[in-house]
């Protein structure tokens, strides 16, 4: 018997895969930082402003909480200055009572507000994330096959949580942050202009350690997300029944240890290189922000030795410079954190701008009903170039055109209701025109109709709303077995799901679970044998009812009782539909009404089984290496 490359039925599957290059992660530490530029703060705000009127309110909040805070430093004053040196105490249990207050008043606002910045805040969170799972449903078959499932799910759980911080935390604390300046700065005015001068003299020195450590922290920010997803990337491989599985048989556990601690290491070493960055700034700022208040002690207490000033207008002004340095501190963080946070939405954006390589025409049409006649004209195709590649240098640009290419200028047809079969050597573009048929890809070169429609000019959705595909690598839900045969059509009746089991011949061994159709199949449907799974893959199919079929039937696998039971439901799953089928079963091949034989891309031959055994081509010698052998053997027995 000749080797999986060379079998009759291409059963060395690769699902196209061969095609496409494993992705490599880059070193982005070159990367300039995001510019805050118009268009981008524009396309951030565009996910804001549909709260605009909690964000009012909030703002509301904000500015009167920020003119409340400025209150008890001249009670406090008033106490100093008025109530004790005059020993009027009605005066001074107000301005004590004042103080409480104007406490509890503020932070029944400050409820208000973090209630409401929350709800804001989860509202963004939800409005980035369903944006972004529609636009990753849209993508195109291509697109998942260069990125990895962990990062694609950590841009969509990880990145977006981290704008949460943005829209509920940093945005509203720098709102708050400059209406208390504001409001400070009115107030101490108020009390001595001069010493205010003074005062806000330092402000400048914030800026420039701001600037340096924002360059910092959006650099880390980027390649700790970075990080974190090939983290759990690497998680998500290894951290499932199918990943467990081959870990323990290849011996690979203390290995595949060791490199989920050299990732999380990396993470962890990023998450506290950002925490030393913010605490050199936090440390230049704490030395201002001490320097200030000492300076206006200086000053001002000569003043007041002089009676130019009172002591209570000295304590309520030093009291003001905490309401003005710290402000001032946050703010000049808050630019830090915003920088980090635009490396977070660049990732996002990243996703968003890709566009899906299938796309429905302006013009295209809803194909309501179809016969089944399926066309294709000098059909070519290359696997679309993956997008990491352009980021690489000496690349061999001829090597890797040629090992996109799947298919040159094939041409069949495929009549209404008719059994095709797709025979050929593993790489020989089966799997390929399989995925073109429901769009998956769309043809480089030539086009592919049904019922004279080019697929192009046909709605994605109604188009494959005409197919059915049952793979030999069958994918089920961690979910019920009702649940898996829904999915298929969720409005189907009990009755039609136990009809489309019974035809599938499963019903009985479904019914005869602890749980019946209520049992949970586990990941993958770990806890079904192969051919369980396959009868279950048929029976969705036929509850799908599709008019035309794609079948990919290797049961090689699986023992002779369960392969048995397969073909049954098979002979019912494919009575009376178009159907193409990458065969490798005999009987399969005998009774397809056209073969089609293609290799290294191209048809080579179409005929029936008698006719390409007379032509003594490719298939000819196909045949005779995979089946000859035991045709042999069968009639030598019946000789016998």
């Amino acid at each position: 018997m000749m080797g999986p490359e060379r079998s009759i039925g291409g059963m060395g599957r690769s699902y196209g895969m061969h095609h496409h290059h494993h992705r490599h992660h880059f070193d982005r530490d070159d990367v300039p930082p995001v510019e805050m530029t118009r268009e981008l703060l524009k396309r951030v705000l565009k996910y804001f402003t549909p709260y605009w009127v909690q964000w009012i309110v909030i703002l509301l909040c904000i500015a009167a909480t920020s003119g409340l805070g400025v209150i008890p430093p001249l009670l406090v004053r008033g106490i100093l200055d008025d109530a004790i040196p005059k020993h009027d105490a009605h005066l001074l249990r107000l301005l004590v009572g004042g103080i409480v207050g104007l406490t509890i008043v503020s932070g029944l606002i400050g409820v208000l507000q973090n209630w409401l910045s929350s709800r804001v805040g989860q509202g963004i969170m939800h409005d980035l994330r369903d944006a972004l799972y529609r636009h990753l449903q849209a993508q195109s078959l291509g697109f998942y096959t260069t990125e990895r499932a962990g990062e694609i799910v950590s841009r969509v759980n990880n990145d977006v949580g981290a704008v949460q911080q943005v829209a509920s935390g940093t945005i509203v604390d720098i709102a708050r942050n400059f209406m208390t300046l504001v409001a400070t700065i009115i107030a101490m005015l108020s009390l001595d202009p001069w010493l205010t001068l003074l005062a806000v003299a330092i402000v400048p020195t914030f800026y420039l350690p701001t600037r340096i450590v924002g360059r910092i922290r959006h650099r880390l920010s980027r390649q700790t997300q970075e990080r974190y997803a090939e983290m759990v990337a690497f998680m998500q491989e290894r951290l499932n029944i199918g990943g467990m599985v081959l870990s323990k048989i290849f011996g690979q556990v203390e290995p595949d240890a060791a490199q989920f601690a050299e990732r999380s290491a990396d993470v962890a070493a990023l998450n506290v290189k950002q925490a030393m960055a913010g605490r050199w700034l936090f440390m230049v700022l704490s030395i201002f922000s001490v320097a200030g208040p000492a300076l206006i002690y200086l000053i001002g207490g000569q003043q007041a030795i002089r009676g130019a000033l009172s002591i209570g207008t000295l304590i309520a002004f030093v009291a003001y410079l905490t309401n003005l340095y710290r402000p001032m501190g946050q703010i000049a963080s808050f630019y830090v954190n915003l920088q980090g946070a635009l490396a977070v939405f660049e990732r996002i954006f990243d996703y968003l701008d890709r566009t899906p390589e299938v796309q429905d025409s302006e013009d295209a049409v809803e194909l309501a009903e179809v016969r089944g006649d399926i066309t294709l004209e000098h059909v070519s195709f290359k696997y679309p170039r993956p997008p990491y590649l352009a980021q690489r240098k000496n690349v061999d640009e001829a090597a890797v055109d040629e090992s996109r290419q799947a298919l040159s200028d094939i041409s069949f047809e495929i009549s209404a209701g008719q059994r095709v079969a797709l025979v050929g050597p593993s790489g020989a573009g089966k799997t390929t025109v399989t995925y073109l048929l429901p769009r998956f890809y769309d043809p480089t070169e030539g086009r592919i109709l049904l019922d004279g429609h080019d697929l192009r000019d046909i709605t994605q959705e109604s188009l494959r709303r005409h197919f059915g595909v049952v793979t030999q690598d069958t994918f089920l839900f961690h979910s019920s077995v009702r649940d898996n045969l829904l999915y298929a059509r969720t409005n189907a009746t009990e009755d039609e799901m136990f009809a489309a089991a019974r035809s599938a011949n499963i019903h009985d061994f479904l019914a005869g679970l602890p749980e019946g159709y209520d049992t949970v199949v586990g990941e993958r449907g770990f806890r079904l044998s192969g051919g369980e799974k396959q009868r279950l893959a048929i029976a969705r199919a036929l509850l799908k009812d599709p008019d035309i079929l794609i079948l990919d039937e290797a049961t090689s696998h699986l023992d002779a009782t369960s392969e048995h039971l397969i073909q049954e439901a098979l002979e019912v799953l494919l009575k009376g539909r178009t159907s193409v089928i990458i065969a490798h079963r005999l009987s399969t091949i005998l009774n397809a009404d056209k073969i089609v034989v293609t290799d290294l891309g191209k048809v080579l031959e179409v005929g029936t089984h008698a006719e390409l055994l007379a032509q003594e081509g490719l298939y000819a010698e196909l045949f005779d290496r995979q089946f000859g052998d035991a045709i042999e053997q069968a009639r030598a027995a019946e000789g016998g």
